[in-house]
Formats: structure tokens, C-alpha cells, sequence
């Protein structure tokens, strides 16, 4: 096998290694499922074993993912700082950067606040979205119509997306976070 054809074995072998276990599968499941022996299924994952095209299509079907998805070649896009322009118009010293989103009715968004300031009220999201909030420095508070949720550095929360709420930090500090919303 020539470089190119050892990497595309490995990404294709590493890939079916992951759905495999991702589906709570062992090894010897999936080549009952699909139809090749454990030995060449083992080869396969560790790459040492091109497949053929009907093999691909038995080892997706089986795993229940679009072969596709097993043969895409690896690819990382890079979109430069200068691209992701910092804006302010969810309130004085708020800065919000909506960074590309991996994956279709996904938002993911970048949050700085100076010291004791707080975010304009965010209109509530399509009925059932969920968002993530991680903070990585200082403190911010989520205010929602009920309650006020404190996060430090390195909490995590998931609230519902479907209601009217703010950020605030309510620090001496300035504090950062992610939000991902789906």
C-alpha cells in the first residue's frame, strides 16, 4: 500500500473501531452483522487490511452509518481570528464572538464581560433547544425569569434554550465563556 492508501486504511479502520464501540458492539458482533470474519474485521480496525467496496457497505449498514461517513477523507478547517469578529451589541462591555458551528442548527459563541456588567435580555430559542454554558474565566450568572445560576471558572451548565434570559458577571474581574446552543 502505497502512504496515502496506509492513512486512508487507518482513518477508514479507526472510524469503524469507534462506531463499533460507540454501538456497545464487540468485535465479534459486527462481523456477524456484517458478514466478514472477526480476523479481517480485526485488520481492518488497525488498518493493516484494505476492505472492499462491498465489505464497506456490510460494515455500514451494519453499524448504521452512511458509508460515506467511513470514507470521507480526514479534514480540519481552520478559520482565521480576523474572520471571528468580536461585536458588541448585546450591551456595554459584553463582546461576543459567534464562532462556525460544526453541525447544521448549531450555534456556538464566545462570551467576554468586564467586571460587573450584564448582557442585554436574549430573546428565548426555537421551542426545545438546549444550551451549554462553559466558563472559562470569572464568574457569570444565567438569568432566567425564575432564578439566577452563579458558574465559576470551569463549571459547565445546561439549561433550556426556550426561555428569555441574560448572562451578568457580577465580578471584580472579567469573565469568559463558551455557550453552544442547539
Amino acid at each position: 500500500m502505497s502512504n496515502t492508501e496506509e492513512l486512508g486504511a487507518r482513518v477508514f479502520g479507526a472510524r469503524i473501531r469507534a462506531r463499533r464501540k460507540y454501538n456497545g458492539l464487540t468485535l465479534n458482533e459486527l462481523a456477524v452483522r456484517a458478514g466478514i470474519s472477526r480476523a479481517a474485521l480485526s485488520k481492518i480496525e488497525r488498518g493493516e487490511q484494505d476492505t472492499s467496496v462491498s465489505n464497506a457497505m456490510a460494515l455500514s449498514r451494519a453499524l448504521g452509518v452512511d458509508v460515506g461517513e467511513l470514507l470521507a477523507a480526514p479534514e480540519v478547517v481552520v478559520t482565521p481570528s480576523a474572520s471571528i469578529v468580536a461585536h458588541s451589541t448585546y450591551g456595554a462591555g459584553t463582546w461576543r464572538r459567534d464562532l462556525p458551528a460544526p453541525v447544521e442548527n448549531m450555534e456556538v459563541v464566545h462570551y467576554k464581560l468586564d467586571p460587573h456588567c450584564e448582557t442585554a435580555s436574549f430573546s428565548a430559542h426555537r421551542s426545545g433547544a438546549r444550551e451549554t454554558f462553559f466558563v472559562l474565566a470569572g464568574a457569570v450568572e444565567i438569568v432566567t425569569i425564575d432564578r439566577t445560576t452563579t458558574l465559576r471558572a470551569g463549571d459547565c451548565a445546561q439549561a433550556p434554550g426556550d426561555v428569555p434570559h441574560q448572562l451578568s458577571n457580577p465580578g471584580d474581574g472579567p469573565a469568559e465563556l463558551m455557550l453552544i446552543i442547539v
